[in-house]
């Protein structure tokens, strides 16, 4: 990617511009002075302790070619001799811009978003698609300034596959108008990041603008129907819409779902067809974020046989329901990367499955979901009223929504889950026994099967 300021003004006329230089160019998006590299183009972000607009100077001085500010910031540039588009809006003005640099992209961009399983899904796909092309995607990306990044490093790839988060109202607008995705993924509706977005339907409504900016621009969506808001779609999507679930209406049928111990395999039924897939992972989830890998992949262009060869390649990453053996008899299973209500139920639900409490006496560490919002405390009860059914033989947890939760014994942190760890184990010398980790990341029972590995067990 190499964009000339000259071009950016001919598109843009309405863009004021500080220091103009018509042989200025940008060969990429950067919104940490920290970490740019030479002749990237600044973006000056704003967070709820920082300003990106206080920093524009030391990116300038440190090789960023040029910079976005906003007119109310102006300030803040008053002594920069590199060029500085001045804008109403970074999201705006980032928007426009982003959309003029990614214009000669060829390739298929498929946009992911949902309220779980999108890096996974994501991860899936790139397996699938990767089986016999080339595909942009990054591991970690998937804010509107990361995948803004992700595209500046295309290359002719054959296919580009965004992840798209949100934190706030408008965020998967902003994405679906940014960067124009031919195909998108809805893969469920559910209480994650309630505290900044809303009520599930104002969630659900988020999501939705993924939807609408397809069905405006005669482009195909792909979504779970399973999901009681998304099957809504079903009546208002007009363009084309592809379905998938166990319902008896999903274009694509789940069914015959079998955990093991190399992993998860189902069945699927489309168009008088019937196929068995494998996946190297575990839980209904991972079902659900395949099948939507798959039909992404048959939609593409990739013959089905060819996505259930390419999934094989798909391995889940560290802290997703994560499986380690300690010894003979201990097993843990770390899926504590992040934790919601949809997420939280899977996890114990496969756990309950793979080890049943005839075989295993099971243990679960369990801590707080995050940005749960005004629904916190009832989806916190809920999942102790569950908990409560399950029969296990240890419940510990970790966090602030104990008294709510209900059940267990309370620990301060992971280190104290650590030693009561240490000491249950060594009293069930012998025994089978199987472990859950499972809690929002910073809760920190992801650091604690290196606690066990040193131990030697």
């Amino acid at each position: 990617m190499k964009i000339y300021l000259k071009d950016i003004k001919e598109r843009y006329p309405e863009f004021e511009i500080r220091n103009y230089d018509e042989g200025s160019f940008f060969v990429g998006f950067n919104h940490d002075s920290r970490c740019l590299l030479e002749n990237e183009i600044y973006v000056p972000i704003k967070g709820e302790r920082f300003d990106g607009h206080d920093f524009i100077v030391e990116a300038l001085d440190k090789g960023a070619s040029m910079s976005i500010c906003e007119k109310n910031s102006i300030e803040k540039i008053s002594n920069v001799s590199k060029p500085v588009i001045l804008v109403d809006s970074i999201e705006e003005g980032l928007q426009k811009i982003v959309n003029f640099a990614i214009s000669d992209i060829t390739a298929p961009i498929i946009a992911i978003t949902g309220s779980t399983g999108k890096t996974t899904t994501k991860q899936m796909l790139a397996a699938i698609l990767g089986f016999k092309n080339s595909v942009l995607y990054a591991d970690h990306f998937n804010t509107v300034w990361g995948n803004a990044m992700l595209l500046s490093r295309y290359e002719n790839e054959d296919f580009v596959i965004l992840e798209c988060a949100m934190d706030r109202k408008g965020e998967i607008a902003w994405h679906a108008n940014t960067f124009d995705p031919d195909l998108g993924i809805i893969l469920n509706i559910g209480h994650v990041h309630a505290e900044k977005i809303g009520s599930i339907e104002e969630i659900y409504e988020e999501k939705k603008n993924l939807a609408d900016y397809l069905d405006r621009a005669g482009k195909p969506l792909i979504i779970n129907i399973d999901d009681e808001r998304l099957r809504k779609l079903k009546d208002t999507f007009k363009s084309e819409l592809l379905t998938y679930g166990k319902s008896d209406d999903a274009m694509f049928k789940i069914y015959d779902i079998t955990l093991g111990e190399k992993g998860t395999d189902f069945n699927f039924g489309f168009i008088n067809s019937w196929y068995t897939v494998h996946i190297n992972a575990f839980g209904e989830g991972m079902v659900y974020d395949a099948m939507a890998a798959i039909i992404a992949g048959y939609k593409l262009g990739i013959s089905i046989d060819d996505c259930i060869r390419g999934i094989l390649n798909f391995s889940p990453n560290s802290g997703r329901f994560e499986i380690e053996k300690f010894g003979k008899d201990i097993i843990v299973v770390n899926d504590a990367y992040n934790a919601n209500p949809s997420s939280m139920s899977m996890s114990l639900d496969t756990f309950t499955t793979m080890y049943t409490k005839d075989e295993y006496y099971r243990i679960v560490v369990l801590g707080d979901m995050k940005e749960l919002g005004d629904v916190s405390e009832k989806m916190h009860k809920e999942l102790g009223e569950k908990v409560k059914e399950m029969n296990f033989n240890q419940i510990y947890y970790v966090g602030d929504m104990f008294d709510i939760f209900g059940i267990g014994k309370k620990l301060e942190n992971a280190d104290e889950v650590s030693s009561s760890l240490e000491q249950d184990l060594k009293r069930l010398s012998g025994r089978k026994v199987a472990v859950l980790l499972k809690a929002s990341n910073s809760v920190g029972l992801s650091k604690i099967p290196e606690y066990l590995r040193k131990l030697g067990l």
